[in-house]
């Protein structure tokens, strides 16, 4: 999804690229880094998951952390590379989105919503990479749909916070769930999910999506409503997980809607 995100990001300021070098570029950029991210979580993460996933891979002993760390540097490499092909400056901001995933699993998840915040900038920064690939500039459309993934990303987290309660106790993560409890922390994450359905207004209002688009936007927005009522209704560890899972939904639904609605 953050490689589709890129290439979604390409294929608004230039829709003749989406087919091009660089959109190619673009996506293994955004899928690789994501990549490196998500392997080198599970490695920080491997003694909180024997608590919260005890069936993930490093957990069970089916990969060993040697492995992960290898997998995780090859594809730090390959994403840093495909980015240089495209230009100094997304060069510039494959670094920083790699750092930012170093900084979160060293720092920031300990830190509650500071690691929230530093994961959802994780989710626009796709978007701003695709953008400045094509125009060298961010539109209107990009900076919003950027704005709707943070939102969205940070109540989406918050939520996962609800999940991990157990294991993150263990090794004293100051969560949003553990700092104020499951309840409150459904209830800041809902406010920022629906901070995320206002923002999705903005291109409607300003006529950046076509009509006949509007129904697939729409639909995204009801899902996001539906996560904040799944979380509402109950905020325990299973509703958390299947809350999540339908806000995953929602985000890619939404990025199919974007990506269609730049072709015409």
């Amino acid at each position: 999804m953050i490689g589709l995100a890129v290439v979604v990001g390409i294929a608004i300021g230039s829709p003749e690229l989406l087919f091009s070098r660089l959109a190619l570029s673009g996506f293994i950029t955004g899928f690789a880094i994501s990549g490196y991210s998500m392997v080198i979580n599970d490695v920080y993460d491997i003694e909180i998951d024997k608590i919260n996933q005890p069936k993930r891979p490093l957990p069970q002993g089916i990969v060993s952390i040697r492995s992960a760390l290898i997998l995780s540097l090859i594809l730090l490499l390959l994403g840093l590379f495909s980015s240089v092909l495209i230009s100094y400056n997304n060069a510039l901001i494959a670094t920083v989105f790699a750092l930012l995933s170093w900084f979160y699993n060293l720092w920031g998840k300990k830190n509650g919503i500071i690691g929230n915040f530093i994961v959802a900038s994780s989710m626009s920064i796709p978007f701003i990479f695709g953008g400045i690939i094509t125009t060298g500039s961010l539109s209107l459309l990009v900076l919003s749909i950027s704005i709707i993934a943070f939102l969205s990303g940070v109540g989406r987290e918050i939520i996962k916070t609800i999940s991990d309660i157990e294991g993150d106790k263990v090794k004293g993560i100051r969560s949003i769930a553990i700092t104020f409890g499951p309840k409150i922390a459904a209830r800041i994450a809902s406010v920022f999910i629906f901070l995320s359905i206002i923002v999705s207004f903005v291109p409607i209002y300003y006529g950046l999506i076509e009509f006949y688009y509007l129904p697939l936007l729409l639909i995204t927005d009801l899902l996001f409503m539906y996560s904040i009522y799944q979380i509402s209704l109950e905020s325990s560890k299973k509703q958390s997980l299947k809350t999540k899972t339908t806000i995953l939904y929602a985000m890619l639904l939404g990025l199919i809607t974007f990506l269609f609605n730049s072709f015409t």
